[in-house]
């Protein structure tokens, strides 16, 4: 993933953050789960950037949105735990994440935390939105 793009998601989730008022960390991450740009925005708490990468992460390893892999945790337990080990505990299977993808690939994710989940799922796909649910990459 191109820093440029990766910067275009975090800039649109930015801004649907702050109309929101919300004070959030958002993370963009490669399909390896690599952060490529963080933010924290003013008044988040420092964990939160924790959260959001293995929000971002977990999502980008299974190219799956997190709401998905809440729901794939919840059912089987081992399946989670075995995806926090091979992702060196960067795993958060918790909503708030969008994959990233290109000619059907996963390419990426964005991930956010720091407002409900519902809220943070809503801004990692305002990000997302700018490029097409990744299309454009």
């Amino acid at each position: 993933m191109k820093t440029e793009d990766a910067q275009q998601i975090l800039a649109a989730s930015r801004a649907e953050a702050q109309k929101m008022g919300k004070g959030v960390t958002i993370v963009v991450v490669d399909q390896t789960g690599a952060p490529v740009v963080l933010e924290r925005l003013n008044g988040t708490a420092p964990m939160t950037t924790m959260v959001a990468e293995g929000k971002a992460a977990g999502s980008a390893f299974t190219g799956r949105d997190s709401v998905l892999l809440k729901a794939m945790a919840e059912n089987n337990p081992s399946i989670a735990a075995s995806l926090a080990a091979r992702l060196a505990g960067r795993f958060m299977p918790v909503q708030g994440a969008v994959v990233l993808k290109k000619g059907g690939e996963t390419v990426g994710a964005v991930g956010v935390s720091g407002a409900t989940a519902e809220e943070d799922e809503q801004i990692a796909r305002a990000g997302a939105a700018v490029v097409d649910g990744g299309e454009k990459l």
